[in-house]
C-alpha cells in the first residue's frame, strides 16, 4: 500500500510538472537554423530560415498562428536586427564572388529598403536617445570615418568615440549609458566622448572571451559569451549568477526570469540543463526547464546548441540546431510556456 502511494505521488508530481511547464513547436513547414530571434509590430522575427513550404526563404516573422516570408527585396544574410522608430532594421552581408557589400536596411511590413553601405560587418544594432548605434568590424559608414561603432540619425552617419579596439558584437543600454561587448578583454561603456571600461573592486570578473549578449534584468546588466559563467554588473561592481560549462551565445529575460541558451550542458550545482537554463535572481536558482535540446538521431544532447532567445506573447522562444525539445520532435526552433506566464 505505500509503495502505491509513492507511486501515486510521483505520478502525480510528474503530471504537475508537466502542465505547468511545456514545450511546443512552432508552426509547421519552416526549416533552418534560427541564428536570431527578434519582436517587433507584434510579431516575431526569425534569421537564419532556409525554406517555408518547400520553397527557398531567408527571412520570415512568426504572427502567433503562422509563419509568413518577409524577404521581398532582401538582399545578403541579416546579420544583426533591431527596432528603431517603429521599424525592423538589420545589417545584412551580400556574398558578390570573392568580396561582399555590407549594408543597412529596414522592413515597412511588405518590402526592404537599402539605407546604407559599410565596409564590413554589422554585429549588433541598438536605439538610443533618438539614434541608431551600430557596431561590428568597420571602419567606414558610407563616407564617415569611424572605428567599428556608429550613430545613424536617419539621414547621415557619425562617429561614436575613435576609441574602439577591435569588432563589437553586442550593444545594450544600462542606466541611460550605451555599453558595448565584443572582441576584447572587457565590457566598455560610452562617456559621450571616448569608451571607458566598466571595472569594479572584484578583480576576479574578467571577461575571457567575447561578449555576445547583454540583458538587463532586475536593473542590473547581464552578459555572457565565450567564458564559462553569466556575469552580472550592478552599476558598481561585477558578479556572477553562477559558472557553467561552457560559453553562451544568447540571454533573454521572460516572466521575471532570466534564460540562457549556447554551447553549455551543465549549470551551477552541477544539473545538466542542455544548452537552455533559467535563472531566478529573486531566490538565486537555476532550472533545467525540463527540455533536453539536442540534434536527435543517434546524437548525444550534447550536440545540439542555442543561437538566440526572444520573449513573444508571453512565452519564451528558443532558435538554434536542435531536433528535440522536452522530448518533442522540434525543427531547431521551440516554444517554452512557463508557470510563470501572466495572462
Amino acid at each position: 500500500m505505500r509503495k502505491q502511494i509513492l507511486a501515486f505521488s510521483f505520478l502525480l508530481t510528474s503530471y504537475s510538472f508537466t502542465i505547468a511547464q511545456t514545450w511546443s513547436a512552432v508552426g509547421t513547414g519552416i526549416k533552418g537554423s534560427f541564428t536570431q530571434l527578434i519582436t517587433c509590430n507584434n510579431k516575431l522575427y526569425a534569421n537564419g530560415i532556409d525554406s517555408l513550404n518547400g520553397k527557398a526563404v531567408s527571412f520570415a516573422y512568426w504572427d502567433g498562428n503562422t509563419w509568413h516570408r518577409a524577404d521581398s527585396g532582401l538582399t545578403g544574410q541579416v546579420t544583426a536586427m533591431a527596432v528603431y522608430e517603429g521599424k525592423l532594421y538589420v545589417g545584412t552581408t551580400e556574398k558578390l564572388g570573392a568580396n561582399a557589400i555590407y549594408r543597412l536596411m529596414f522592413w515597412n511590413d511588405t518590402l526592404w529598403t537599402k539605407v546604407s553601405t559599410l565596409n564590413g560587418p554589422i554585429n549588433a544594432l541598438m536605439a538610443f536617445k533618438g539614434s541608431l548605434y551600430a557596431g561590428g568590424k568597420f571602419t567606414m559608414a558610407d563616407t564617415t570615418k569611424v572605428k567599428y561603432i556608429a550613430r545613424w540619425n536617419d539621414t547621415t552617419w557619425h562617429a561614436a568615440g575613435k576609441n574602439l579596439s577591435n569588432n563589437v558584437r553586442a550593444i545594450a543600454v544600462f542606466r541611460n549609458t550605451l555599453y558595448v561587448g565584443g572582441q576584447f578583454s572587457e565590457v566598455l561603456k560610452f562617456n559621450g566622448r571616448s569608451w571607458e571600461p566598466v571595472t569594479g573592486s572584484n578583480k576576479s570578473i574578467r571577461m575571457s572571451g567575447w561578449v555576445k549578449a547583454f540583458c538587463l534584468y532586475n536593473d542590473e546588466l547581464y552578459a555572457c559569451g565565450e567564458f564559462n559563467y553569466l556575469a552580472r554588473w550592478d552599476g558598481n561592481d561585477w558578479g556572477t549568477a553562477g559558472s557553467l560549462n561552457d560559453g553562451a551565445s544568447a540571454i533573454a529575460e521572460c516572466n521575471t526570469s532570466i534564460y540562457v541558451g549556447g554551447d553549455f550542458i551543465s549549470t551551477p550545482g552541477g544539473e545538466y540543463s542542455y544548452h537552455i537554463a533559467k535563472y531566478k535572481a529573486s531566490i538565486m536558482s537555476w532550472n533545467c526547464m525540463g527540455g533536453v535540446l539536442y540534434s536527435g538521431g543517434d546524437c548525444k544532447p550534447y550536440t545540439g546548441t542555442v543561437w538566440a532567445l526572444a520573449e513573444y506573447k508571453g512565452d519564451l522562444y528558443i532558435g538554434g540546431q536542435f531536433m528535440i525539445a522536452g522530448g518533442k520532435t522540434i525543427n531547431n526552433i521551440a516554444r517554452f510556456t512557463s508557470p510563470e506566464k501572466t495572462q
